[in-house]
């Protein structure tokens, strides 16, 4: 069982070694694309995969590649370079970028965008909405001064993985507390003694590490009306408005003023709107490998074998809360996405609260945090690449500037450890 567990799980291991060998050995983890080492591991995954023909075995990697929701994503990317694209090509963000350094002292541009990155995510429940709407801005910002780019890309990551694990419209919360049978409010009342504590901190540092940076002085008038896009989107996805609607009504505003005020004309906007598209390639197919390779690592028992592993460390309630986000944990870090993650695990995860008497609050908590701090530390996490994607920097030179999973995972532990917050019993769902 061991041998075949740790077989379907190779081509994980692969990826991960291949990534941090030839990393180390070139001593820059930016000259190792994210994409070549998935290939290699996909391609080791179909060949390692026994009983099947070599076209069934392929068929599964595209199983897993050709998901609704892994469809919905990648529209999601096209739609977020369109209109990326199209802000920069009629100077949305560059006028946005000038209002923001014009009117915010420098000592606390780093921590504006961060409290920003967290209340849209926590307004839209969608961290990747989140980094689509201060992305583009956050990486304009770093450019027109002297703040270390990978940090405020990280800072973008920080903010909207902040939203998607509090938030009471994320689909991740929504899944957690159904699977665990506990309400929306009793589950961000648990959450919260991991959430606030980590976020302030986070605050703390980012405020800290923008003092003595100076930005560039903007003397020039700011064309407020260019600054309308923008505003249009972000008001339209704290509004609720699906993200792939908010984008497209975006980019069409975009285009209709870019026209109007002369930047390009109709043929130039469908330029710019490829060129969006285009940079968003590499990314679409880093997200078809990742989906492929983890079908086969599941088709293969990889994820039955992380789920039994994990049931074997359990000795009492703290270690099964443990086991809980150490479960979590590495399912997303096999699938790369905390949603998933949370769907795979949850009914082992409530298995475990009933043998050991979880409350369903902290295990619902648990789930949802474990996995979101395991989407932002690795390098092929959905998050890190679409910042990646927006600012052309590589995933593995931001993840040593993303404070707020570190904080998060500490008071996650500390959470765990004293029993906290002290809960009233409640009858556990059936």
């Amino acid at each position: 069982m061991n041998k075949k567990g740790l077989l379907a799980l190779s081509p994980l291991i692969l990826f991960i070694l291949f990534f941090l060998v030839a990393s180390l050995i070139a001593g820059d983890f930016s000259k190792v694309p994210i994409i070549v080492a998935f290939f290699f591991a996909s391609i080791y995954a179909i060949a390692t995969t026994k009983g099947l023909s070599l076209p069934d075995r392929v068929r599964v990697f595209g199983r897993g590649a050709g998901t609704t929701r892994m469809m919905f994503m990648i529209w999601i990317f096209l739609c977020a370079g369109a209109f990326a694209s199209c802000a920069e090509s009629m100077g949305c963000i560059n006028e946005t970028v000038n209002c923001i350094l014009k009117f915010l002292p420098s000592q606390y541009i780093l921590g504006s965008l961060f409290i920003a990155g967290c209340f849209i995510s926590m307004a839209t429940g969608s961290g990747l909405g989140s980094i689509m709407a201060i992305g583009p801005i956050a990486i304009g910002v770093a450019r027109a001064s002297d703040f270390n780019l990978p940090m405020v890309c990280a800072l973008v990551v920080c903010g909207a993985i902040f939203g998607d694990n509090l938030s009471f419209i994320s689909d991740t919360t929504i899944i957690a507390t159904n699977s665990q049978g506990c309400q929306l409010r009793d589950k961000f009342r648990v959450n919260i003694w991991m959430a606030l504590p980590a976020a302030l901190i986070t605050l703390g540092i980012y405020l800290f590490l923008g003092k003595g940076v100076s930005a560039v002085e903007i003397t020039e008038q700011v064309d407020y009306i260019k600054i309308l896009p923008y505003i249009l989107v972000i008001i339209m996805a704290i509004s609720g408005v699906d993200v792939l609607i908010t984008l497209l009504v975006g980019t069409l505003v975009c285009g209709v003023m870019g026209m109007a005020y002369g930047d390009f004309d109709f043929y130039g906007w469908m330029a710019s709107i490829e060129k969006g598209i285009t940079g968003m390639g590499s990314l679409t197919i880093i997200y078809l490998l990742a989906a492929g390779l983890m079908a086969v690592i599941a088709h293969n028992g990889g994820m039955e074998y992380l789920t039994n592993a994990c049931q074997k460390m359990i000795k009492g309630r703290r270690s099964a809360e443990f086991a809980i986000a150490i479960l979590s944990a590495l399912t997303c870090i096999c699938t790369s996405n905390n949603t998933v993650a949370i769907i795979t695990s949850s009914d082992a995860a409530k298995e475990i609260s009933r043998k050991f008497g979880v409350d369903p609050r902290k295990s619902a908590s648990i789930l949802d945090t474990s996995s979101c701090i395991a989407l932002e530390l690795i390098p092929y996490s959905t998050h890190l690449l679409a910042v990646a994607a927006l600012s052309g920097i590589a995933t593995s030179s931001m993840i040593q500037y993303v404070f707020y999973p570190f904080a998060l995972l500490f008071f996650m532990i500390i959470c765990i450890v004293f029993d906290l917050p002290r809960l009233k019993k409640m009858p556990v769902a059936e």
